[in-house]
């Protein structure tokens, strides 16, 4: 048997890789729910704000999270070459990638007010939408620099590395909060400004913690951070090439489910508390598959990297095998266990209690069926996307937002004044018919082809 033929990958990799990713986004989705919890305790018309003022920053950003997060695929093919000079050029492309974003999204920040001014919000929650959108989106690079600073390391596989560095830098940002949004030790009570003022110094504080590890002794010497730092064209172009797509197919994403949940308040109050509480119970989902997700593209770029796609092929199945575990499981809990969430979410002597369970509990079988589909595509999407085939994944994501999604969203809600089991069975539709792309481009073997850090 070979060198070449002995190559493998297994379950214990790809979970080995992937669960830090997991407990990193677990992190964050604790610390969102902390943030808004000071908020709801500060006001309500600053929780009220920042949700709205949130998504629209996130909103902002996807773009440019997509483009810098696809260091992480350059990395990990050149360290799987050993070419360890393309890897610090990489980083360095990375970041130059991010501070450009950065410097675009200071640019675009009187867009988005001009759009919360559109959406004409009650005075006193547009006053602190506008506040939280702009602190947010002004400051948003950081996070952007630190996508890319954290593929230095989970690209080379060191994935526990960006989980250490983000589970320190969202407990500074809760400790912030807590400080900034109530005034305590003697500083003045900012609000929802101090909330926005935590996430910003939180994400510094992960910064000069990524630049302290890279400039370890140890880091310098064998990767040259100093010596290859510079703009370095053929690299940076080929980033721009790949990155782009992947970054507008990540935007349409996020585009797509903001302007749903929009529109589904325009149905009725309780089909929109209805809706809220179903997508309450999707981080649970989402934060493992979603880790998965990143691991299977680090691993795939590493394989696709070596000249090895049926090796990439193993590591989907490998991700099969642990997403329809986990979401097949989670799936029959939202099946069978509805009662159970229904209650932790509507207890006992809530006004029109029995009215908003009867509408949340077909939602809760449709979202049963709707995991699974954002799983398959999840999973697939993101083999796509580490393997380079990023113009697919943007055309089908654009093409299933504009054409699909939010056209039929909007024919259910504004023309046939649908109830809100149909329009969510209308997304169902749409993650099963993402999946179905993703699954059957994988399938042809197209991808096998491209060469991502090669011509």
């Amino acid at each position: 048997m070979t060198p070449k033929q002995a190559l493998q990958t297994s379950l214990s990799e790809l979970w080995l890789l992937s669960y830090p990713l997991v407990i990193t986004m677990a992190a964050q989705v604790i610390m969102q729910f902390a943030d808004r919890m000071f908020l709801a305790w500060y006001s309500p018309v600053a929780l009220g704000a920042c949700v709205p003022g949130g998504m629209l920053a996130m909103t902002f950003g996807a773009l440019f999270v997509g483009l810098s997060g696809y260091t992480n695929v350059f990395i990990s093919q050149f360290n799987a070459r050993k070419k360890r000079a393309c890897v610090t050029l990489s980083l360095w492309q990375g970041i130059f990638l991010a501070l450009l974003s950065a410097a675009i999204l200071v640019a675009l920040t009187p867009v988005g007010r001009a759009l919360i001014y559109a959406f004409d919000h009650a005075p006193d929650v547009r006053v602190l939408e506008l506040q939280y959108f702009t602190w947010l989106n002004l400051f948003a690079g950081i996070a952007i620099v630190n996508n890319a600073l954290s593929s230095f390391f989970s690209g080379r596989g060191q994935t526990k590395i960006p989980m250490y560095v983000a589970l320190v830098g969202n407990a500074a940002n809760l400790v912030l909060d807590y400080i900034f949004i109530f005034g305590k030790f003697g500083l003045p009570a900012l609000g929802i400004k101090g909330a926005a003022w935590a996430t910003i110094l939180g994400g510094a504080f992960m910064t000069v913690i990524f630049c302290t590890l890279l400039l370890t002794p140890k880091i310098r010497r064998a990767f040259k951070i100093f010596r290859l730092a510079g703009f370095y064209k053929p690299i940076f172009v080929r980033m721009v090439r790949f990155g782009l797509p992947n970054g507008f197919g990540i935007l349409m994403d996020v585009i797509s489910f903001t302007l749903f949940t929009f529109m589904v308040g325009n149905i009725d109050v309780l089909s929109l508390q209805a809706s809220n509480i179903v997508m309450s119970m999707q981080p649970v989902v989402f934060m493992v598959i979603i880790g998965l997700g990143a691991g299977i593209q680090i691993l795939v770029s590493k394989y696709q990297g070596l000249k090895r796609p049926d090796v990439s092929v193993q590591v989907v199945k490998n991700a099969c095998k642990l997403g329809y575990t986990y979401s097949g499981s989670i799936a029959l809990l939202f099946f069978f266990g509805a009662p159970l969430f229904l209650h932790l979410f509507i207890p006992a002597g809530t006004e029109n209690g029995i009215a908003l369970a009867a509408k949340t509990w077909p939602l809760m079988k449709l979202v049963s069926i709707f995991v699974l589909g954002d799983a398959t595509y999840l999973i697939f999407g993101s083999a796509l996307r580490g393997v380079g085939d990023t113009k697919f994944f943007m055309k089908v994501m654009m093409g299933c937002a504009w054409f699909l999604l939010i056209p039929g969203t909007w024919f259910l809600v504004y023309r046939l004044h649908a109830p809100i089991a149909w329009v969510w069975g209308w997304l169902t539709f749409y993650a099963w018919i993402t999946a179905v792309f993703m699954v059957i481009r994988f399938a042809r073997g197209k991808w096998k082809n491209i060469r991502v850090t090669s011509a």
